[in-house]
């Protein structure tokens, strides 16, 4: 059998959700770590009792290139032998615009810590902080590598993340637009309970636009319907 083809892009993606400037004695002091509130919120909202997944993002003090982040990241792995994902990103919440290494698939919460600790050892320093943040509805935008398994007709399987596909769109969005377009596809009832970013990467000189679902036991079936939805709504 042979094996499927994955692909590698580089590009990007955007969403809403409620973050949380997080304040425990564990943590490192005069350095902000904000939390994910709600992460998934459009599946996880409407699925009592469902696991959520564990998303943090480390305030950063200005700019920071995608390269040094990317290098101080890798410099990370090499001592930090957990699993953790990092992506660099800006976060937009309360009137301002942040800079952010969002952190994910952290088996435990304290290790945290350890990972604040360490990305200041590369020369990286965070914010003190931010304002009082307690469910604060923020921008996410976020810098990422896409591995995915084409799946036919513009469709996607990520084959990073579980529970993740993606699914091309005719034409670019701006970010309210692709909201009123969600909600509106979340109107039909067969395609119930799914969480959408928007999403793009770079390919053959042009720029792919994309949507991100969300759901667990995501099938390309659901995938299908739910791209189906959205093009009719764009209609």
């Amino acid at each position: 059998m042979e094996k499927p083809v994955v692909i590698e892009r580089f590009g990007g993606l955007m969403k809403e959700e409620p973050l949380t400037c997080l304040d425990d004695d564990s943590l490192m002091p005069n350095a902000c770590l904000l939390e994910s509130v709600s992460p998934f919120g459009g599946y996880y909202d409407e699925v009592p009792g469902a696991m959520k997944p564990l998303y943090l993002f480390l305030a950063l003090d200005g700019h920071y290139p995608l390269e040094q982040v990317t290098r101080a990241t890798l410099n990370i792995r090499k001592r930090f032998t957990k699993p953790f994902d990092a992506v660099s990103g800006v976060v937009q919440l309360s009137g301002q615009v942040v800079e952010v290494i969002r952190i994910r698939d952290l088996i435990q919460f304290e290790d945290i810590r350890e990972l604040q600790k360490l990305y200041v050892e590369e020369g990286l320093n965070y914010r003190k902080k931010i304002g009082k943040v307690v469910n604060v509805p923020a921008i996410i935008t976020l810098n990422k590598f896409f591995y995915l398994e084409p799946a036919g007709d513009g469709l996607y399987i990520d084959k990073s993340q579980p529970h993740h596909a993606y699914f091309t769109l005719p034409r670019p969005l701006e970010f309210e637009e692709f909201r009123n377009v969600t909600k509106e596809a979340k109107y039909d009832t067969g395609i119930l309970y799914f969480d959408a970013a928007y999403a793009w990467f770079y390919e053959d000189r042009n720029i792919r636009e994309l949507v991100r679902v969300y759901r667990e036991n995501l099938t390309i079936e659901k995938v299908k319907a739910i791209r189906d939805r959205y093009l009719a709504v764009m209609k």
